[in-house]
């Protein structure tokens, strides 16, 4: 079965590991998974300008597209996702905007493209059931935490898609394929980063603000410590914005902070690719692709 599918730009090229184990893990239930025509960057941010209504012009224009292919349309990059369902539900709650849009774009829509998560693809196209038939690969001795960050839970009335405090979709997903998924108290907190971006392009140009990059870090330090005082093997995630942020910050943080222990950051994807026997080796799980490599911790776990 053909599904829309919109990879958005990082998966295009920093995070192939989820593009690529997203592509294959949908096959495997059956699954093609098609990009929508002629997609742009969707604005990777959702503006907060109520009168910005231009900046909606992208991810409408996607959805747009992606109607030609069916319904709904699938995403995993948590910051496509937010701002494809906000830009959504904008149109589907605001008439004027969305003749401004349809007329801006030269395509009518109306908002009835339903924005998916692959999380939620998952458990209500596949269900987690069927995941369990089709695992291969025992992960039982892999102890994860899964970490949600920011924008797949928040703002809760756009996006409904889980709990905002205390979501559990990638806690069941994560037990359907079969790991030890450990109580994460701090699955929601914020990794900081937003911030890194902004630290990241003043040094480029030559400026910087050390207070900020260490409350990057001591946001990322306070999630990664204690991971690893639970006992956590790897961090589990969706957003590839936070796992280069907690991924790239941990010599820092081994630096200022004595005994931390440092943990891979991966994909819920890629665990997923490996519990269904795919080969590990494909999605950029090695040291090339990862700061603090994950490939070593999956290769011993799952040693027979």
């Amino acid at each position: 079965m053909d599904i829309a599918y919109f990879p958005g730009c990082t998966l295009k090229t920093k995070a192939i590991g989820l593009e690529d184990s997203v592509v294959d893990t949908a096959k495997v239930f059956g699954y093609d998974f098609v990009e929508v025509p002629d997609w742009t960057c969707c604005g990777a941010t959702f503006t907060l300008a109520v009168d910005n209504v231009m900046a909606l012009a992208p991810p409408i224009r996607i959805l747009a597209n992606a109607r030609k292919i069916g319904d709904q349309v699938v995403t995993v990059c948590a910051g496509c996702y937010n701002v494809l369902k906000r830009a959504n539900y904008t149109v589907r709650n605001d008439e004027e905007k969305r003749k401004k849009i349809s007329d801006f774009i030269e395509m009518e829509y109306e908002g009835d493209v339903e924005v998916v998560h692959y999380l939620e693809f998952l458990r209500d196209m596949v269900g987690f059931e069927r995941i369990r038939t089709e695992i291969k690969k025992d992960l039982s001795s892999i102890k994860v935490v899964p970490y949600y960050g920011c924008q797949l839970l928040r703002p809760h009335e756009e996006l409904q898609f889980d709990d905002p405090e205390s979501p559990m979709i990638m806690d069941n997903m994560l037990e359907a394929i079969g790991t030890s998924v450990l109580d994460f108290p701090h699955k929601v907190e914020c990794c900081g980063a937003f911030l890194t971006v902004c630290t990241d392009i003043e040094a480029a140009a030559g400026q910087g603000d050390d207070d900020a990059k260490n409350a990057v870090n001591e946001c990322s330090y306070t999630i990664l410590d204690t991971a690893g005082r639970m006992g956590a093997d790897l961090v589990v995630l969706s957003c590839p914005l936070c796992q280069y942020n907690l991924d790239s910050a941990q010599d820092k943080i081994e630096r200022d902070h004595y005994g931390f222990r440092k943990l891979p950051i991966v994909y819920f994807t890629q665990l997923l690719a490996v519990a269904l026997g795919l080969d590990a080796g494909k999605y950029a799980l090695d040291s090339a692709h990862h700061f603090v490599d994950p490939l070593s911790v999956v290769k011993a776990k799952t040693a027979s």
